[in-house]
């Protein structure tokens, strides 16, 4: 199976409604059965809003497990890192290293 990448180019992740815009198109990907892998090389900022909306949402309505096994990020800054991990962590109820 192949695996669709989709890199991220805006530098500055802030608005939920751009979350909410990606989730979908991912939750649209990973329905035909691609694996995604999300590529945040660009990526400068995340605020706490966009990662819930993108990161939080997406892991709490797929399952911790499925989350992890159907969707690679790369390129995470570790400052990003920790932001990612916050917003999943309080949506899924796991403890996910940052």
């Amino acid at each position: 199976m192949t695996m669709n990448t989709i890199r991220i180019e805006g530098t500055d992740l802030a608005s939920r409604a751009q979350a909410s815009q990606l989730r979908n198109e991912l939750i649209h990907s990973l329905n035909r059965g691609s694996p995604i892998t999300l590529d945040l090389s660009n990526v400068e900022s995340i605020s706490d809003s966009f990662a819930d909306e993108l990161f939080g949402v997406l892991s709490a309505s797929l399952g911790i497990e499925e989350f992890f096994n159907k969707i690679k990020v790369i390129g995470v800054k570790k400052h990003l890192g920790r932001v990612i991990a916050v917003n999943v962590n309080i949506r899924s109820g796991h403890q996910i290293a940052a």
